[in-house]
């Protein structure tokens, strides 16, 4: 029963990531958040790595840098402050094709966490403040805020990100835009999954872009997780002019502490 409704599961989201995948999404950071923080004073960091295999071969409408194989490489160190609270910051670089290193902006986020699960379900929100080179941005200054809603049944695991980002300047400034990001996956083994990751973004609240305008894009994609260290790869397609998307996340953090044993266990 629990695998029939996880298969179940799967392919209808499977179906939703075609449908519904993304025009505009971070170059700096694709990810699908998952709705946990770090512990108390627990640090960590994750780092970003893609390269953009197929992309655009001209200059933007703002005078943005091609994306045709484009590196991109963020640094994200986090802390958390309470164990409903996180806070973290991007350092975003870019690697030409000429080999020319380059800074690509900065990105401040808090992430708060619901206390109690909901059953299955747990739930959070992650609020960003970005200021970007317009190099790769042409606005220069956004925000982004991500509910994320996420749940595990058994070996299945789904997140769904339904964000909004906002443009801080230029002649979209708050103007919401909607760039929903979802994940499902399966254990394979004690370490290992497999999944799918889509990423999406229609344009702005009331006035969605063209079918044709938009880009969708779906990863497939490989998590694995070790004391200290865990790692996500994808491969992804996409519609538009950026085809072809390789990725991985690398996360270094102290290891879970297992719970407290209870005073009748001490017993």
């Amino acid at each position: 029963m629990r695998r029939t409704r996880g298969l179940t599961l799967l392919l209808a989201t499977a179906a939703l990531c075609s449908g519904s995948l993304a025009r505009a999404q971070d170059p700096f950071e694709i990810q699908v958040y998952d709705a946990t923080v770090a512990g108390p004073l627990e640090p960590g960091i994750e780092i970003h790595l893609n390269h953009f295999f197929e992309g655009t071969t001209e200059p933007g409408p703002g005078g943005e840098v091609p994306t045709e194989h484009l590196t991109h490489l963020t640094f994200e160190p986090h802390l958390g402050l309470t164990p409903w609270w996180e806070i973290g910051l991007y350092l975003q670089t870019v690697l030409r094709p000429d080999w020319h290193w380059d800074s690509g902006g900065i990105k401040l986020r808090t992430k708060f966490r619901w206390p109690e699960d909901v059953g299955a379900w747990r739930f959070a929100l992650n609020m960003e403040l970005a200021r970007i080179s317009k190099r790769y941005e042409a606005d220069g200054w956004g925000t982004e805020f991500r509910p994320i809603i996420d749940a595990r049944w058994g070996r299945w695991y789904l997140s769904l990100n339904p964000i909004i980002g906002f443009p801080l300047a230029g002649d979209d400034a708050w103007k919401p835009d909607f760039e929903p990001a979802t994940k499902v996956s399966f254990d394979v083994a004690e370490s290992w999954a497999i999944g799918l990751e889509t990423y999406s973004a229609f344009g702005q609240f009331g006035n969605f872009l063209p079918w044709d305008e938009q880009t969708h894009r779906v990863f497939a994609v490989v998590d694995a997780s070790w004391p200290w260290f865990g790692l996500n790869f994808g491969v992804g397609y996409g519609t538009g002019p950026e085809k072809w998307i390789v990725k991985a996340i690398f996360e270094i953090s102290p290891p879970e502490k297992p719970p407290e044993p209870s005073a009748q266990a001490r017993r």
